[in-house]
């Protein structure tokens, strides 16, 4: 029995308590004094001149690169095939020398990016999906990850959130057992300051309990996916009302912020909602500003923006120049981005991107009409499922297409079921599908859930 079925199988106090346990060592690992080094260094460049941010991005670069092309396997054997060497990479336009990496590269042949510089110990293992539902696992320094989060809070601190700031957390992990139909629906991180509502149990009849839970609580920062947040706003919306309490700030990450959730979010909560676009690779990081211009933080990775067949939207290509245990240089992310000339009034440096067009999501409809947002954690660890997509027709029936890789086994399929069931309930309809590629948008997009309910 893993942690998380032991978890489920607790009383609700008890599970508090775990919370809480699993917060304290997140905050004492993520939030040290190399954290708060680092966020005072990412601070100090808040308002750098756009040509010293450019500068100070092109010299870590380069500098990335010449580690890379001495000790990754898969940068070595490029730059010895292309006779390439870091003396000939002086900026961001010098990347087109170099191929374009796919998610499925690094998937196929995860030890021929990690580097042989690097110490295991001084790394921990990640797992992401992204937008298309593919799973992915690699190493992470510890340094990295400081970075990571010294570039986030930096995005928060710009909208006067703290570090010691109470947050209501709407996120797609199953703090709440699925089979639970009464309150409560949210757990306790005591240390780090959350209050974890489940985004598996909002349906109508559950609304007003997390409605009467918040009113009660008045947590002055709400954080979470903009489906979930949109949710209990329109609830609100529908009956006329608004949250009753002084929110001070919405925040919100994950999938793109849709210009309808925003206004709904707004009219409930009385904050206009503030995104930021993000990922565990690192290879790109977009923050909005307080004049609610979208900033590429340019400090923080080497991001690229290719022309799409369209002329009118880009691909999100990026480079992680923060992580040397796995280099991804032109990573795809898969997202498409459009692009705007105007500067800003903030002062703050990087390209302003207008909109982020990628990980725009239905939601899956349950029987008792229940909607859930987001589902990629499904496939977070399913490293043998190459993409995936979710098809519905009708509520409570789900159709689950996946491209499966060569190592795909019974257990995978096994371990998928069980994972679906934990999020939709037993009560609906799954069909896994094996196909041999999934069909994508205009502009190359796979989404991962497509809705004719």
């Amino acid at each position: 029995m893993n942690l998380e079925s032991l978890y489920t199988q607790f009383p609700w106090p008890l599970q508090n308590a775990f919370a809480s346990l699993q917060g304290w060592c997140i905050k004492k690992q993520r939030y040290n004094a190399e954290f708060r080094k680092r966020l005072k260094e990412y601070e100090a460049r808040t308002f750098w001149k756009e040509a010293d941010i450019v500068a100070f991005r092109d010299k870590r670069l380069k500098h990335f690169l010449t580690h890379c092309f001495n000790t990754v396997p898969y940068y070595q054997r490029l730059a010895e095939e292309l006779n390439l060497k870091a003396e000939d990479f002086q900026g961001l336009d010098d990347l087109k020398k170099l191929p374009i990496l796919t998610k499925k590269m690094v998937q196929d042949s995860p030890q021929d990016f990690f580097s042989t510089a690097v110490s295991k110990t001084d790394c921990f293992k990640a797992h992401t999906s992204g937008s298309t539902g593919t799973g992915l696992e690699f190493w992470v320094a510890k340094a990295a990850n400081h970075e990571m989060w010294a570039t986030w809070w930096r995005y928060r601190r710009w909208h006067g959130i703290n570090l010691d700031a109470w947050c209501a957390h709407f996120g797609g992990r199953s703090v709440v057992p699925l089979t639970q139909e009464r309150p409560p629906f949210w757990r306790y991180n005591l240390p780090g300051r959350q209050i974890l509502y489940s985004g598996y149990h909002l349906n109508p009849e559950n609304m007003e309990s997390y409605i009467t839970h918040l009113r009660k609580k008045q947590p002055p920062w709400l954080h979470g996916y903009p489906s979930i947040l949109a949710l209990l706003a329109a609830y609100l919306c529908e009956k006329g009302e608004s949250i009753g309490f002084p929110v001070q700030h919405v925040t919100t990450g994950a999938e793109n912020l849709m210009p309808n959730q925003a206004a709904v979010i707004e009219r409930a909560f009385g904050v206009k909602p503030k995104e930021h676009y993000g990922m565990a690779e690192g290879v790109a990081n977009i923050s909005e500003c307080p004049e609610g211009k979208l900033h590429v933080d340019e400090d923080y990775a080497a991001v690229e923006f290719v022309p799409n067949d369209d002329n009118e939207t880009y691909k999100i290509i990026g480079s992680n120049f923060t992580n040397p245990a796995t280099p991804m240089i032109r990573y795809d992310v898969g997202d498409v981005a459009e692009m705007s000339e105007e500067k800003c009034s903030c002062g703050r440096p990087g390209r302003i991107v207008k909109q982020i067009d990628g990980r725009r999501e239905d939601y899956i409809v349950l029987k008792d009409n229940t909607k859930i947002g987001r589902m990629y954690h499904v496939f977070a660890e399913m490293t043998n499922v190459r993409e995936a997509q979710i098809y519905q027709r009708e509520p409570g029936k789900i159709i689950v297409r996946i491209v499966r890789n060569a190592a795909y086994t019974e257990e995978d399929e096994k371990k998928l079921y069980c994972e679906l069931i934990k999020r939709v309930g037993e009560d609906t309809e799954i069909e896994i599908v094996h196909v041999n590629e999934l069909q994508r948008t205009r502009t190359g997009k796979l989404r991962f859930v497509v809705s004719e309910v």
